[in-house]
């Protein structure tokens, strides 16, 4: 009967295992979407991702990272 007047706090092992996991997944979805970009980006010219203000090293950093 107290438990009711007191919220809770802490979600349940079960409860924080599953959003771990979810947004695990969901950064490893984002890190695929990260890497398909940046191969893209390095597809171009140095001409081209000059004009974007992107440097060759930086896409290549990226590509290693998330990789």
């Amino acid at each position: 009967m107290f438990d009711l007047a007191l919220p809770k706090t802490q979600p349940t092992p079960a409860a924080s295992a599953l959003l771990l996991f979810d947004r695990a997944m969901r950064i490893r979805a984002v890190s695929t979407d990260v890497v398909r970009a940046a191969q893209y980006l390095d597809s171009l010219s140095d001409h081209q991702l000059s004009e974007l203000g992107i440097n060759r090293c930086d896409i290549e950093h990226t590509i290693q990272r998330y990789i």
